[in-house]
């Protein structure tokens, strides 16, 4: 009985410690005065400085930060907009020290379908595209509760696509394909499902694009042996990944010789 209660307590102990890891902090929102400063900002929110983040903190003070933000027409709404404008901070940071290390071959610099010719104008389209990367997809998710994640397609990386989590973009050009996909869930069989069967997981939402990244308005083709370049009488389509793989050993090794259309 000893054990068994034992057993019972630890099981118990593991359960709490589990609530406790998976509990969020509380949104607080911003009610101090309008329009907002850097100081106001900071009496709402605390800033809580790292020891890994110590260069971008000396580099841009976080009152400076913040009023670089605020120079931008940005209203801080609450603690989760204070954590992710702050971030930045960061990703500037390092985006800038890479600038530094190579200035001569950093410029001029391509970015969404812009060239920037100095490090300043490039530096701040680098903030706004992140500012406006966040705040749309905040609205996405505020409109809808069910989207797991945002992403951004498009030559231009501004065609907003909202996902749930059993989400993948596939993307698809002529004998090739990638993919990319937010849940682990997802298997290397379910892709080549995908590919080659034209098999859609069940459950799962599967978007194609093109190698631009342009949504793509019907299911592409199949991958054909054609487009792989092989044989006409390579047996087609493969079974599975195993299946393909030994039909590329097999053709390189000569076994099959018949080109051209079955």
């Amino acid at each position: 009985m000893k054990v068994i209660l034992t057993v019972v307590f630890i099981f118990s102990l593991c359960t709490v410690v589990s609530c406790v890891q998976t509990i969020e902090a509380p949104v607080i929102n911003y009610e101090g005065p309008v329009p907002q400063t850097p100081e106001t900002i900071l009496e709402a929110f605390k800033d809580v400085p790292s020891k890994w983040l110590r260069r971008s903190y000396e580099k841009y003070p976080t009152t400076k930060w913040i009023q670089i933000l605020i120079d931008k027409g940005i209203v801080i709404e609450d603690s989760d907009d204070f954590d992710h404008y702050l971030s930045l901070r960061e990703r500037l940071f390092q985006e800038e020290r890479r600038y530094l290390s190579e200035p001569d071959r950093w410029l001029p610099k391509e970015y969404f379908g812009k060239t920037y010719d100095s490090w300043e104008t490039y530096k701040d389209a680098f903030i706004d595209r992140k500012i406006w990367k966040y705040q749309q997809t905040k609205a996405v998710k505020q409109a809808d509760p069910s989207v797991y994640t945002v992403e951004f397609l498009g030559p231009d990386g501004r065609t907003i696509l909202p996902l749930p989590k059993k989400s993948v973009i596939i993307s698809r050009s002529p004998g090739r394909y990638g993919y990319s996909t937010h849940n682990r869930k997802l298997t290397r069989e379910h892709v080549f499902d995908i590919v080659y069967k034209g098999k859609h997981p069940w459950g799962w939402k599967v978007v194609y694009v093109d190698n631009m990244g342009n949504i793509l308005p019907d299911k592409p083709a199949l991958i054909s042996r054609e487009e792989l370049e092989l044989p006409a009488d390579v047996p087609w389509p493969p079974k599975n990944r195993e299946h393909l793989e030994r039909i590329f050993e097999e053709v390189k090794q000569g076994r099959y010789n018949n080109f051209g259309d079955n």
